[in-house]
C-alpha cells in the first residue's frame, strides 16, 4: 500500500508536470472507488484548473479553482501522467523479486478508472487493479476538513512535536505497531515504515504503547521522521504496484533495514530478521535489537545516511 513517502513522491511529480493544467474532459468507470456520483464528476470537473496539489497523510488533495479532488490510492492505486507525444513502453518489466511490473508510460487499460484529459493533450490516469482506492470530489473546504479529521500529526511538518507525540501515546494500551498504523497519532505511516521506524528505535512491535519508557518514545519520535524522510529521498518503496507519476519504480526497497528481509542478517547486529503477525499485519523485526523486554537505553537511532 502506498504510504506517506510514496504519496509525497507522486505529489511532487504531479506538481512539476500538471500544475496549472485545465481539464478538458473526463472519463471514468462505474467503479466502487468513487465516493461522489459519476454524473457529478462528469459535470463539475471539466474546465476546472489545477491550482495546487497537496497531501495529508496518505491522501492526495488536488485543489481545483472550484472544487477539491481527494484521492486515496488504497493498496494498488497508481497516478501517472500520460503524454501524447511519448510512445507507450513496450510490454512489462519483470522485476526479479516482485514479478511483473507496469513501468513508465502506458495508455489506459481495464484497470484505469479515472482519466482527466487536459487541454494541452496530456492526461492524468488513476489506475487501481484491486479497487481499494477512494476518490472524492468536495465543493467546500469544510467537507475536506471533516473527511481528514481523524488524521493525527503530519510527521514531515512543524506540527510534529515531541510533546504532541508523547500526549498521543499516553494511556494507549494497544501495541505500538497497531497505534502507528491507525493514523490517529501520526498520519501517513503504514506497515513498511512502521517496521523500519520501530527497528531504528529498538522497540519490539508488539509492546504496549503505555509500557514504553520515556527515552523509547523519544527515539521512536525521531525514528518515524527519519524513516519517512529516507523513503521520500529514495522516491518511495516499490514492492509490487507502486510507481511514481512518471510510471517509474521507487528505490527505497533496496534501502530497507528489516521490512521484507526475513531470515536475512540484521544490519546492526547480524542476528536473523524474524517475521510475526502484529495488528493483523506481517511484521519484521530483529529479536536481538528489539527484545520483547529489557530495552537497551544505550542503542542509538540509526542515521538516515548510514550505509550497510
Amino acid at each position: 500500500m502506498p504510504e506517506l513517502p510514496e504519496v509525497e513522491t507522486i505529489r511532487q511529480g504531479l506538481r512539476g508536470q500538471i500544475l496549472g493544467a485545465t481539464i478538458r474532459d473526463v472519463e471514468l468507470t462505474g467503479c466502487r472507488i468513487f465516493q461522489t456520483p459519476a454524473e457529478l464528476l462528469l459535470e463539475r470537473l471539466p474546465q476546472q484548473q489545477l491550482v495546487e496539489i497537496d497531501r495529508r497523510g496518505k491522501f492526495l488533495i488536488v485543489r481545483l479553482n472550484r472544487d477539491r479532488l481527494v484521492i486515496h490510492l488504497g493498496m494498488t492505486g497508481q497516478l501517472t501522467v500520460w503524454y501524447p507525444e511519448r510512445p507507450d513502453s513496450e510490454g512489462f518489466l519483470r522485476h526479479p523479486v516482485t514479478g511483473l511490473q507496469r513501468v513508465r508510460q502506458h495508455s489506459a487499460d481495464k484497470h484505469t478508472h479515472l482519466q482527466l484529459h487536459f487541454e494541452d493533450g496530456r492526461s492524468l490516469l488513476f489506475r487501481d487493479p484491486r479497487k481499494f482506492g477512494k476518490c472524492h470530489l468536495l465543493e467546500k473546504e469544510s467537507e475536506l476538513t471533516a473527511l481528514l479529521a481523524h488524521l493525527g500529526m503530519e510527521p514531515l511538518s512543524d506540527e510534529y512535536t515531541l510533546p504532541a507525540f508523547l500526549n498521543g501515546l499516553k494511556g494507549r494500551k494497544t501495541s505500538i505497531k497497531a497505534l502507528l498504523l491507525n493514523q490517529r497519532v501520526v498520519a501517513g505511516v503504514g506497515n513498511i515504515y512502521a517496521d523500519e521506524a520501530l527497528f531504528q528505535a529498538s522497540i519490539h512491535p508488539s509492546r504496549r504503547a503505555n509500557r514504553l519508557r520515556r527515552y523509547e518514545k523519544e527515539r521512536l519520535f525521531q525514528a518515524i521522521r527519519l524513516a519517512l524522510e529516507k523513503g521520500v529521498t529514495y522516491g518511495g518503496t516499490t514492492l509490487r504496484d507502486y510507481v511514481n507519476s512518471d510510471g517509474r519504480e521507487g528505490g527505497n526497497q533496496d534501502e530497507l533495514l528489516v521490512y521484507g528481509r526475513t531470515e536475512q542478517p540484521c544490519p546492526r547486529c547480524g542476528v536473523r530478521i524474524e517475521k510475526i503477525v502484529v495488528a493483523q499485519r506481517g511484521t519484521h523485526f530483529c529479536p536481538s535489537c528489539q527484545p520483547r523486554s529489557r530495552p537497551n537505553p544505550n542503542v542509538a537511532v540509526l542515521s538516515q545516511n548510514v550505509a550497510y
